[in-house]
């Protein structure tokens, strides 16, 4: 059984000795039973990660891209602004110094003791046999026993090493606990500084204390000094810091040891050579080294200048140097040589030019395939901190190996805006430009799997003891989140429990002129807001985000009343589902509403009515969530069974009427949605009072699909019809005014007269804004109206560069199979190609065309679009 389990452990990279492996066995025992706390808020059963039925199917759309469009969290940069837009959550760290345990054992080689004659301890044994002996009570001192070496980490802290800050402190860690050396003591070097480096007695730390070179070896010089750095810092190549490496070669062992990968190395400010190296005895200072070359006779291959080893941040490396302190032996090592007399040799480096496509070419040609694809991928978040840095590439290529990220780093791409003020924050963000080129080099389909891969990766990430801070948009939030910022996760609710923290959307209103019709509360199931007043005002109020967090409270109140198999706790999970969609995350209300109608089957059959009630709000989600097809088939079906039992106009059947009238226009059947709405329009008219906001919703989708069968002249007279009657009779704060409003700018625009659109549809968008919700489509499709008319009437490239922002910002709030966010990524392919770009269009649409036509069908609107562009691009380059 042990041989097994150290055969286990030694496949999965942990490789024990039998005293290392009875340590880890005794110590198991010992440690305590209990398992993880919980959160102290806990969360519903319906919300839990993984409570949901093993058998539902995880949706095409999903598989193929997994974006969170719900995306909220966000790279956090230090700074606090009460009353703004965002709260502080604590997302697991990994290590950053991989393979501890094996550079621990290392290093093993240096562990030795020695006796200190300046203190002494009882020697036990000598003590009892003179005792026995003599008689005598006495006892007998001998000098106490300490370990053979010290260790001087000294850490460049300039702006390059910033990458490798946490790696230093983790080393300075591991040294300090594997026991091998006497002390270990860690200094900052500045090589910025004009004249000389500075040394200081914390890395990292600009304000801290200057300390002399003799600091780093002690009097008795036993002790070696350990140089972290990647050598591309601007002081490397001047004589003054030539003086200090050979003053601490002089005096004790001295190496340099290097993060960066030996393939990177030629990059870097001196010129690194391999040689055959030896000592004449344990702990031999540099000077004494002897250095061969491993090919030449020796009267060729002669070195000047002080040897000094340059050691890879690998064990393997780490071993070869330790041997050659530890006992002198001859050894392979990488060194460098150093006089104080001179500069070092300076690597040969090629400039790269200064055009920014130049630039990335010259980029691509000299980084690996992994680096240029992670900088393809860190262009799609903003800002860009380290830590998000490493949470995108472990998500995407499985692993935080620092070395892509070091490339990306040091390859010209990003620069870094350090704050005087707080030192320790640092963000990145690449060159003006730059970030838009990047995200043209990978597929749009790549770019939006991002924000999932890091939600799906942290959902999987156990408790760390480090910590990594983000914020989380919370328009009640007492942070700054960032101007232009991109998400990279989303804070849904079982990533936040995983957590142990409270789950929150972010506020939205609800989702008018998309078929969402259907109010809270209504229908055979009694509404969750019947049981708290200010959960009910919540509502009320379209405040979705609360509501969530107030909804979980009062269901959990409920399921300890009466029991999780009751059908008020199934009323109040749909409706939490409902609202969890309504605040943003779709995907999270689908999985939960299937889960809640396959559990009600089982309890009240397949065609009760609350049943089809939940059937109608999954088909829905689901529709929001990518598959448009599915839920237009499941709506009918739903439809017909409800108008067995119901009747065609009881006002039930008319909310999956309102539903399925929308999704067959987004499948590509723009006339047959014409006709489900106007009939929809004329059964609401007869049950409803003349000009309810039902109705007006119904007739401003009237506007719309007349519109979009070609027929702009009547869209534009129905319009302005419908927005005499918003006026005088929806509430002054009412989305509907602001929706009528720009449906009439853009109508009267396509009929013939654009010459006030653009300033219309610009001074509604902040309203709109404010109505609806910043996580609502219909403020991102007038954006994209803007952009259009921007471009057929003044400036092709203008058009492009609103397009290119809005395709940003709308990746952090909307499915990527979102039909709003589809016929944007159209609109950016045609304006691509009208700005003179097209063979980048055409790569555009051959990515697009098989998505847009999965999604919403071959005979959709943007579907044809996108073919028709595709197919005037091809005869372009014929």
């Amino acid at each position: 059984m042990i041989e097994r389990l150290r055969d286990v452990l030694a496949n999965s990279g942990i490789a024990l000795t039998p005293a290392e492996l009875a340590d880890v066995l005794w110590l198991a025992l010992r440690l305590p039973t209990e398992g993880l706390a919980t959160a102290q808020n806990p969360v519903p059963h319906a919300l839990q990660e993984g409570s949901g039925p093993p058998d539902i199917p995880t949706p095409r759309s999903q598989e193929q891209h997994g974006f969170a469009a719900d995306s909220d969290l966000f790279s956090y940069d230090g700074d606090g602004v009460p009353g703004t837009t965002g709260e502080l959550l604590k997302l697991p760290a990994e290590r950053t110094l991989s393979g501890s345990l094996a550079i621990g054992r290392a290093l093993r080689s240096l562990k030795r003791s020695t006796p200190d004659h300046s203190a002494k301890e009882i020697d036990d044994t000598s003590t009892v046999d003179l005792i026995a002996e003599t008689g005598i009570l006495d006892v007998v001192l001998q000098p106490v026993k300490e370990q053979w070496l010290d260790v001087s980490l000294v850490v460049d802290d300039g702006l390059s090493m910033k990458l490798w800050q946490e790696t230093a402190r983790e080393l300075r860690t591991l040294m300090e606990q594997t026991g091998v050396f006497r002390r270990v003591r860690a200094f900052g070097l500045d090589t910025r500084t004009p004249d000389a480096p500075v040394l200081r007695n914390a890395p990292f730390r600009p304000s801290s204390a200057r300390v002399a070179p003799q600091s780093l070896c002690p009097a008795d010089r036993r002790a070696v000094v350990l140089i972290l750095s990647d050598v591309v810092g601007p002081g490397w190549d001047r004589s003054a810091t030539q003086s200090l490496l050979s003053f601490c070669a002089e005096r004790c062992p001295t190496a340099i040891v290097q993060p960066l990968p030996r393939r990177l190395w030629a990059g870097t400010r001196l010129d690194i050579e391999l040689k055959t190296v030896s000592g004449p005895r344990a702990g031999s200072p540099n000077t004494a080294l002897r250095v061969d070359d491993p090919w030449l006779p020796p009267e060729l291959g002669q070195f000047s200048g002080v040897p000094v080893p340059v050691v890879e941040l690998h064990p393997s490396s780490l071993v070869q140097w330790a041997k050659l302190v530890g006992d002198g032996s001859s050894t392979a090592l990488h060194v460098i040589p150093v006089s104080s007399d001179r500069q070092g040799s300076i690597s040969s480096a090629v400039s790269a030019p200064v055009d920014l496509r130049q630039h990335l070419a010259f980029f691509r040609r000299a980084a690996s395939p992994e680096a240029f694809r992670l900088a393809g991928h860190l262009a799609a978040v903003r800002p860009l901190t380290l830590g998000v840095m490493r949470l995108v590439q472990r998500s995407v290529f499985g692993r935080s190996d620092p070395a892509p990220l070091a490339e990306v780093l040091l390859g010209g791409l990003m620069r870094q805006s350090p704050d005087p003020a707080r030192p320790t924050v640092t963000q990145y963000d690449y060159r003006p430009g730059m970030r838009d080129l990047l995200m043209e080099t990978v597929p749009s389909s790549d770019l939006l799997k991002t924000a999932q891969l890091v939600t799906d990766g942290l959902r999987l990430s156990q408790p760390a003891p480090r910590t990594l801070p983000a914020i989380r948009s919370d328009l009640s939030g007492s942070l700054r989140l960032p101007p232009g910022a991109s998400a990279f996760a989303l804070a849904a609710v079982p990533l936040l429990q995983h957590f142990g923290l409270t789950a929150r959307g972010p506020e939205s209103e609800g989702d008018l002129m998309e078929g969402n019709g259907q109010r809270i509360g209504e229908g055979p199931l009694q509404s969750l807001t019947s049981h708290d007043e200010e959960l009910q005002a919540l509502v009320a109020a379209r405040s979705w985000r609360a509501a969530v967090s107030r909804a979980e409270i009062v269901l959990e109140q409920l399921i300890a009343r009466h029991g999780e198999r009751s059908l008020l706790v199934f009323a109040g999970r749909r409706d939490l589902a409902e609202w969890i969609g309504l605040a943003g995350a779709p995907q999270s209300a689908l999985r939960l509403l299937v889960q809640l109608r396959a559990e009600l089957e089982d309890l009240l059959g397949p065609h009760d009515l609350r049943v089809l009630s939940i059937a109608v709000s999954a088909a829905h989600w689901a529709g929001t969530s990518g598959q448009p097809r599915e839920a237009a088939e499941q709506l009918a079906a739903i439809l017909a069974a409800q108008e067995r039992t119901l009747g065609p106009d009881d006002l039930e059947c008319l909310s999956t009427r309102r539903r399925m009238s929308y999704w067959t226009g987004v499948i590509g059947k723009p006339e047959a949605a014409l006709h489900l709405h106007l009939d929809l329009l004329r059964r609401e008219e007869r049950l409803l009072p003349h000009n309810d906001l039902i109705t007006l919703n119904t007739r401003a989708n009237v506007v719309s699909w007349t519109g979009r069968n070609g027929r702009p002249e009547e869209a534009r007279e129905l319009c302005a019809q419908l927005v005499h009657d918003v006026e005088n009779t929806a509430p002054a704060d009412h989305p509907l005014r602001s929706i009528s409003a720009s449906e009439l700018a853009h109508w009267t625009a396509e009929a013939g007269d654009p010459s006030t659109v653009i300033t219309q549809l610009t001074h509604l968008l902040p309203k709109l804004y404010e109505v609806m919700g910043v996580a609502h489509s219909y403020p991102y499709a007038t954006r994209q109206r803007i952009a259009h008319w921007t471009g057929v009437l003044s400036d092709p490239h203008a058009a492009l560069e609103q397009m290119r922002t809005l395709l940003v910002d709308i990746a952090a709030v909307l499915t990527p199979e979102h039909p709003v966010f589809l016929s944007s990524r159209v609109e950016y392919a045609h304006w691509t190609a009208r700005t003179g770009n097209t063979a980048g269009a055409r790569q555009l649409l051959e990515n697009l065309l098989p998505e847009v036509s999965e999604i919403l069908g071959p005979q959709a609107p943007e579907t044809v679009r996108a073919r028709n562009l595709l197919d005037s691009l091809g005869d372009q380059a014929e």
